[in-house]
């Protein structure tokens, strides 16, 4: 697989998200929604690399968690940009690294708020620009706009997502795993309580 999800990041992602910002990082991911549904100029046109496949991790971190009917597609389209858009080895490295920590983080936040508001993500979801972008099986991709992005080396674009792993089931059981050992620790602790009404008022 030319680009894989690195579960490890959820480790590091988790021990420090315990008290993130939840209702600031919504504000964000929405106002990442708007760009994306305004025009996929903004996102591709002379914006930073790392820019934005972190953009478009964050939104496939949404999308994902809640269940969006074009995830699939829109995964396949984003793996494909960042694959095509990076100028050498080390920058698609450091862009798959900064995808998935911002794929991770939306993803938790998300599990965080308790699905909040996900009628309205999978909706936004649907509308974008980019889901109506070509993808060609040499890794050339096509924007709405009539963009042409041609990757540095010619690859099997059909390699870049397996649809048929069920991604959400396998993220979703790793990280109720890791929240039901945070619970052990605060039981142990003798927090537990203070834990309940924190999630009482996310929820």
């Amino acid at each position: 697989m030319i680009f894989s999800l690195e579960l490890e990041l959820f480790i590091v992602i988790i021990s420090k998200s315990v008290n993130y910002q939840t209702k600031n990082a919504m504000k964000t991911i929405r106002l990442l929604f708007l760009i994306l549904l305004i025009s996929v100029k903004p996102l591709f046109a002379d914006s930073d690399y790392i820019e934005s496949v972190q953009t478009l991790g964050y939104v496939s971190g949404e999308g994902l968690a809640c269940g969006a009917k074009q995830y699939k597609s829109y995964e396949t389209i984003a793996r494909a940009y960042l694959v095509s858009s990076a100028k050498s080895d080390k920058e698609q490295a450091q862009g798959m690294l900064k995808y998935n920590q911002a794929k991770a983080t939306a993803y938790m936040n998300k599990r965080e708020s308790g699905l909040y508001d996900c009628a309205t993500v999978r909706e936004r979801f649907g509308k974008q620009k980019i889901l109506k972008s070509k993808l060609y099986k040499n890794g050339t991709i096509q924007l709405p706009d009539g963009k042409v992005i041609k990757p540095r080396n010619k690859y099997d674009a059909t390699l870049l997502y397996d649809k048929s792993v069920d991604e959400k089931a396998k993220l979703d059981k790793f990280y109720d795993g890791i929240i039901e050992k945070k619970k052990k620790q605060a039981v142990k602790e003798g927090i537990m309580k203070k834990i309940q009404q924190y999630e009482k008022n996310i929820y």
